[in-house]
């Protein structure tokens, strides 16, 4: 009785590791996506790095315009929370972000 049980168990853990073992495949996407959203600090820093990063990719006007816009809102509404670095809001690499854009000839304050 006792090896029966042992077979069955080892027999489950099997089918369950089987079974629980999917890996996560991340495709990588032709265009990068736009984020835009201003309803949470993190939302904010998030929708920055999504503008910033089309800008640098695109350099369309747009999305200069998209971020000055966001930019008003998020500080509008957050002010200083947007300048102290958290769990989701890291501002030093959202400035290195702006800072490329002006090595490259990118003024965002136009």
């Amino acid at each position: 009785m006792k090896n029966i049980k042992r077979v069955l168990w080892i027999a489950l853990w099997t089918l369950f590791i089987t079974n629980c073992d999917e890996r996560i495949v991340v495709e990588p996407t032709e265009d990068r996506e736009l984020y835009y959203s201003s309803t949470t600090v993190c939302s904010c820093y998030r929708s920055g790095m999504s503008v910033l990063g089309n800008l640098i990719e695109h350099k369309d006007d747009m999305y200069k315009t998209l971020f000055q816009e966001l930019r008003m809102n998020c500080l509008t509404k957050y002010g200083t929370q947007l300048f102290t670095p958290s769990y989701c809001n890291y501002p030093d690499s959202l400035q290195m972000l702006m800072d490329s854009l002006y090595s490259i000839g990118i003024d965002i304050n136009d």
